[in-house]
């Protein structure tokens, strides 16, 4: 059982070489971070501005997808008409849940059904503002509220400012606000303003519900749409 990722960055020829250059190494830097921090976690940078994810245990996925978002949409970039889309969007993403068949680092290799569910949803993926993040998993009566988390919380991180997307990033990162004071070199309180107008609050709740869930039960009972095998828990 495992959580894939795929997304692309909206709008990403819209930036400047240097805004560019310093968005691959956040993201380069995101990664090795996340390794440190989830056992297992696999992130690669593709093609300049598609990304994909391996993460094992499937809770962790909606808060690596949603530090990815902050992280991107915290980027401070010259404000321009072509960037709209980028400042308001960040990335499009798609998490994926289910087996995989092969995870091969040395060989560059992410193959099976959760790394497809998660590429095919973003590929049919419309315009950002009809949402930029969507989830899917072989059970339908879990799919459809999964997918309503997502949308709602993507809605949230669409509206954050890119200050109010940094101070996300570190809560997301389980930092105290007075250690995000700290490296964002402002006053405790003003990082409780900006968590309070980006509705971290809300965050924190979907990310409560979407930590407790027990994917293994659902799997048990669950078959893959595209693969007439059941999901069994490995022993």
């Amino acid at each position: 059982m495992y959580a894939t990722i795929s997304a692309d960055i909206v709008s990403s020829t819209s930036l400047s070489i240097d805004e560019t250059v310093a968005l691959k190494k956040r993201i380069s830097d995101l990664f090795v971070s996340l390794s440190a921090k989830f056992q297992g976690f696999w992130g690669r940078l593709i093609k300049g501005d598609y990304i994909e994810c391996v993460v094992p245990d499937p809770l962790e996925a909606l808060r690596v997808a949603l530090l990815l978002k902050a992280l991107v949409k915290s980027l401070d970039v010259i404000h321009t008409k072509e960037k709209k889309l980028f400042i308001s969007y960040g990335v499009r993403i798609a998490i994926g849940i289910g087996s995989m068949r092969i995870i091969d680092r040395k060989e560059d290799i992410m193959d099976g059904d959760a790394i497809y569910r998660s590429g095919r949803n973003l590929a049919k993926m419309g315009v950002p503002g009809k949402g930029t993040m969507t989830i899917d998993i072989y059970d339908s009566r879990l799919r459809s509220s999964l997918r309503t988390v997502a949308l709602l919380v993507d809605a949230i991180m669409n509206d954050a400012t890119r200050r109010q997307s940094e101070v996300l990033y570190y809560k997301l990162l389980s930092l105290s606000e007075k250690e995000i004071a700290s490296i964002m070199g402002m006053k405790q309180s003003a990082v409780n303003q900006h968590s309070t107008a980006a509705k971290w609050y809300c965050i924190e709740a979907a990310l409560k519900y979407f930590e407790t869930l027990n994917f293994y039960d659902y799997a048990s009972y669950s078959m893959v749409a595209d693969d007439p095998v059941p999901f069994t828990r490995s022993k």
